[in-house]
């Protein structure tokens, strides 16, 4: 709990600092997007540990099984994500990009090793999934430390014509 409180202290300091020179609007979707992400993410690695710990014969016997410890990635890839969105959407691009090719690598990975330790046909798809997760951290944390410019830059260096999606909201008096 004590980490918790300095995370959000940390991040509350830190928050009007960084943002100054932002435009609060240019980030609102970026944010929104990879707290979405993260969560997704999150529960992913949530599923992956719980499979993990099948294989080695503790199963899960009702819902407070799961919202202990293993439901900490949810959290944390949420707070994770929002922040990376706010903060530099270029390494949220990253994180995403070759999260998702380590989610797949690693699925494909941990399918042939799984099938080759455990018995089949669950081996196979414990493998796989055990596999996803591991992929899915290695992704993420290649794509944190080498973030992507994907959508606001062409290929010069200039500001590309179209920087996000164009929404409007008309209201009508």
């Amino acid at each position: 709990m004590r980490m918790l409180r300095r995370l959000i202290l940390m991040i509350a300091l830190l928050a009007p600092a960084s943002t100054a020179a932002q435009d609060p609007q240019s980030r609102v979707l970026a944010t929104s997007l990879g707290g979405v992400a993260g969560m997704g993410a999150g529960a992913y690695l949530t599923v992956s540990v719980v499979v993990l710990e099948a294989r080695f014969g503790r199963y899960i016997h009702d819902v407070e099984d799961v919202l202990g410890w293993r439901a900490a990635p949810i959290l944390i890839g949420s707070l994770a994500g929002a922040g990376l969105g706010l903060y530099s959407p270029e390494r949220l691009q990253g994180a995403v990009v070759y999260g998702a090719a380590g989610l797949g690598l690693g699925a494909l990975t941990g399918m042939a090793l799984g099938n080759s330790i455990w018995d089949p046909p669950e081996g196979r798809w414990a493998g796989a999934a055990i596999g996803a997760g591991l992929g899915l951290i290695v992704g993420n944390t290649i794509g944190i430390l080498s973030p992507l410019n994907l959508f606001t830059e062409g290929e010069n260096g200039t500001t590309a014509g179209t920087p996000g999606v164009p929404i409007v909201f008309r209201i009508r008096l």
